[in-house]
């Protein structure tokens, strides 16, 4: 895990990891598809509705009823050739994982591996992505 730090728009450090800046990419890229869909301009309650309807059609769709709905996408995307991005971008979110742990959990998996548990709460990321790494080498 890599962390790099960037200054939001208020002229604050951030640090994020390298999976979070992939997540974000691959979230800004799903913006994208709903601006390519025509659905960016819509009210917030309407577009979750209508996301969570297409959701629920979805799993009534059979295999080549799957494929129709694909061919399309991949019209419209071959056509705008963000494509390649898109893909991309979602092979990649493909590798990431949601974990959400207490501060006492990601303390205990820094002594587990064996680091200097910081007393600062707000450096806790940071340790174990450093804890981490090493583990990895």
């Amino acid at each position: 895990m890599n962390v790099m730090a960037h200054t939001n728009g208020n002229g604050h450090s951030q640090n994020h990891t390298t999976e979070q800046g992939l997540r974000v990419h691959h979230l800004a890229n799903l913006g994208g598809l709903i601006a390519l869909a025509g659905l960016d301009l819509e009210p917030p309650d309407y577009l979750l509705g209508a996301l969570l309807s297409v959701a629920q059609e979805t799993r009534r769709l059979s295999a080549s009823e799957r494929e129709r709905v694909a061919r399309l996408g991949r019209n419209k995307l071959d056509q705008r050739a963000t494509g390649k991005r898109a893909w991309k971008s979602w092979q990649r979110a493909q590798d990431l994982h949601g974990l959400t742990l207490s501060g006492t959990q990601v303390r205990d998996i820094i002594k587990a591996l064996g680091h200097q548990v910081p007393d600062d709460p707000t450096l806790l990321v940071l340790a174990l992505s450093e804890a981490l790494t090493e583990a990895r080498v």
